[in-house]
């Protein structure tokens, strides 16, 4: 509880950002005007998050299953609906 209080409460120089703490209590760059320098210039443009893209794979994933089983029903009916017509 301790250590979730003094993370909440204390203030960083430079807002949450993904060059400053990737683990925030194990690793961090302490030099804000080396990651200000970093971002100005360009480094590292792409979304480093990774839970938000485990939830886009998942999405896509489920998506492309949706689409799958509607598409093979879709042909199930349509080759019924052939199979009646020749009886």
């Amino acid at each position: 509880m301790y250590d979730y209080l003094k993370t909440r409460l204390r203030r960083s120089p430079v807002k949450e950002d993904a060059l400053l703490r990737h683990h925030q209590s194990v690793d961090g760059v302490r030099n804000a005007q080396f990651v200000s320098f970093l971002q100005q210039s360009g480094f590292r443009k792409r979304v480093l998050n990774r839970h938000e893209k485990t939830k886009r794979i998942k999405k896509l994933v489920a998506l492309a299953f949706v689409w799958s089983v509607v598409l093979g029903f879709a042909w199930i009916a349509f080759e019924s609906a052939q199979a009646l017509e020749l009886f």
